[in-house]
């Protein structure tokens, strides 16, 4: 794309006029007749007149000469980023078939008498199946597992699920057929009522899915229990995410689902005996998918080639999204109404006047056909094939979107733009993030240099960051580092540590947020080994997160709403103690650095309405949840760990 042009001076004819008449009294204070009958006024018009002359050929050369050395080193304007989100479907019923959600799937927020709806499509096919329970396993911990099926298949047995009393990380397992990532299940037991000691509200009962990328278990959303914790017959509803993966579990495959005994809340009591679950079923309520900020056009005719080599077409919405399979240009053949597809291609250097090549450019929606140079000895050479006079042109399918407009908040995506049969309701559960606006002319100016004296490889620890953080916009921070020791992973390697951008700044920072996607690791490979040495070897991983809670108590100035105060200082150290927007320089928790009690201080007394602070207490929260208060004024960071921000009290006097 041609990048604007600005104007090094833009002052015009009347500009210059009136910024003359305003220093006449400076310099002849006896000059007072400024009418334009005036000789001398007459004068100054006539050199503004000649100025603007000068000033108009001067802002041709500067800046349009530095922007047209960008273009020849292959700088061009970054197209906008569209916001992406999960989004949830929900079926009136149960089926009794796979139901099937195609992708480009669009959904959109409400349109209003302001504001036009914002429409999200699918990225890929979602098939909402049944799910088949084939394994039913209880463990006491996590190595030694026992077959429950025949216990269900006889209920006579009343063989309980759990030891006797029940203790932490006693588990409960099931197993279904084949992957059910990213379903929404509905389990119905019937049990006995016979767990008891504990708030049937609020059991110390946790249910997780086990996440293939982090290789652990993770909580799953659990939208509704009615069985009181497994003391009476009812319904689980919970949501299993799309980062769940089948494994062998005691040498049986299965997309598994637990349900783990935790422990109790601080003043409510366990389990005094353990429940018994006497039959169990699970059906598909819905599903999720992945929805990016786009809308789909299909087959727009762009015109008829007029023979010429370097011809373009203009498609009519832009920007244009990265471009996917089947989303091409297609030309007229000679059977009438009959396309054959062309190839998109960074650029003609490698096309023969016989390839059908064209390029797109995504920020301007201009479609280019390969142009004809003349050669030294006086011939011309056509890069890429150029289609009859006359032939229609067409592209086939094509999406727009991006921009910060499509970062919408959570529970919006309610309206369903296409009908899907047994569909109920649509949603998404968070907020979309990741939507940026095009880049600007004054970025890219500022890119320039650095695109000379970077590499397009990736040789140094700056190049891998750099390109990796270039190849996958939802990423927030990028670290590299060299492993020396054969415990650092591969001795030899590159581990890279990714962190992905969060839509979370003002609350505790949610596990799944943090958690690295499968997407994101393989859009990252993908991008990096086209750019690395061939004897590289990569370990791409997230980093650990160290959990903080602060409990601070502060005391405002007189006068002042104290629940505007608390809610000032809790956002303060959400802000301040997160992976990606916190730490000293606001970029981001820097890797290795302590957390010093100072650095409370120093945060909570800048708000204008706290006089000043009581106590200061930091709270370290282990990965099981277990809290460990910090007796030290320091917080050190174990190698390759971030802080994250855990609940925080804040108490206003």
């Amino acid at each position: 794309m041609s990048m604007p042009v600005p104007s090094l001076d833009d002052r015009k004819f009347q500009d210059i006029v009136d910024e003359c008449k305003r220093m006449i009294p400076h310099f002849t204070p006896e000059w007072t007749d400024h009418n334009v009958s005036d000789p001398g006024v007459a004068l100054i018009e006539l050199f503004a007149w000649m100025t603007d002359l000068l000033l108009y050929r001067v802002n041709q050369v500067p800046r349009r000469n530095y922007i047209k050395f960008l273009e020849l080193i292959g700088v061009s304007l970054e197209a906008p980023h569209p916001a992406r989100t999960e989004v949830q479907f929900r079926l009136i019923a149960p089926q009794h078939a796979t139901v099937v959600v195609p992708t480009g799937t669009e959904v959109a927020t409400v349109r209003t008498t302001t504001e036009e709806s914002i429409v999200f499509a699918t990225e890929q096919h979602l098939e909402i199946r049944i799910p088949t329970i084939t394994q039913v396993l209880v463990a006491r911990d996590e190595f030694s597992y026992r077959d429950y099926m025949p216990a269900l298949r006889n209920p006579t047995l009343r063989v309980p699920i759990f030891e006797e009393p029940p203790k932490p990380d006693n588990s409960f397992y099931i197993g279904f057929a084949g992957d059910l990532a990213a379903h929404t299940l509905l389990l119905q037991l019937e049990c006995a009522i016979e767990g008891i000691g504990v708030d049937p509200k609020n059991p110390p009962l946790a249910w997780e899915y086990y996440d293939g990328s982090l290789r652990t278990w993770r909580p799953a959303m659990l939208e509704s229990d009615s069985t009181g914790g497994l003391n009476r017959s009812g319904q689980v509803i919970v949501h299993i995410p799309t980062a769940s993966r089948p494994r062998e579990l005691d040498h049986r495959r299965a997309t598994w689902i637990r349900c783990r005994i935790t422990e109790p809340f601080p003043g409510r009591r366990g389990y005094s005996s353990s429940p018994r679950v006497q039959s169990l079923s699970a059906q598909s309520m819905g599903g999720s998918v992945m929805a990016a900020h786009s809308e789909v056009i299909r087959f727009e005719s762009l015109g008829r080639s007029d023979g010429t080599p370097g011809q373009t077409f203009a498609l009519s919405s832009h920007p244009v999204l990265p471009r996917r399979q089947g989303e091409v240009l297609e030309v007229e053949t000679d059977t009438i109404g009959a396309f054959e597809a062309w190839q998109e291609v960074e650029d003609f250097s490698n096309s023969s006047g016989n390839d059908r090549h064209f390029t797109c450019d995504s920020v301007s929606g201009q479609i280019r056909l390969g142009p004809a140079i003349r050669l030294p000895n006086g011939l011309e050479q056509q890069y890429g094939a150029i289609p009859a006079r006359g032939r229609s042109v067409r592209f086939s399918r094509y999406r727009v979107g991006g921009g910060t407009i499509g970062n919408v908040g959570q529970q919006t995506l309610t309206q369903l733009k296409a009908s899907i049969p047994y569909m109920r309701w649509v949603t998404n559960p968070m907020p979309a993030v990741g939507g940026t606006e095009a880049e600007t002319i004054e970025a890219a100016m500022l890119r320039g240099p650095n695109v000379l004296r970077s590499s397009p490889r990736a040789v140094t620890a700056e190049d891998f960051e750099r390109l990796a953080m270039e190849g996958c916009p939802d990423l927030a921070r990028v670290r590299c580092q060299y492993a020396k020791e054969q415990d650092d992973g591969i001795a030899g390697s590159v581990r890279l540590w990714l962190v992905p951008k969060m839509s979370t700044t003002d609350g505790p920072a949610p596990p799944e947020q943090l958690a690295l996607s499968d997407r994101i690791r393989t859009t990252v490979q993908d991008y990096l080994d086209a750019r690395r040495m061939i004897t590289v070897r990569m370990v791409l991983g997230s980093p650990a997160y160290f959990g903080i809670s602060v409990r601070v108590e502060v005391f405002a100035r007189p006068r002042v709403d104290k629940t505007a105060v608390q809610a000032d200082a809790e956002k303060t150290l959400y802000r301040f103690i997160h992976p990606t927007v916190g730490g000293p320089d606001d970029r981001g928790w820097p890797f290795d650095r302590p957390l010093y009690l100072s650095d409370i201080y120093g945060q909570l007394q800048r708000l204008p309405n706290i006089e000043h602070l009581g106590f200061v207490h930091l709270i370290a929260i282990e990965t099981n949840g277990d809290e460990r208060p910090i007796t030290d004024d320091v917080v050190a960071l174990p190698a390759n760990t971030l802080f994250r921000s855990a609940k925080h009290t804040v108490t206003v006097k």
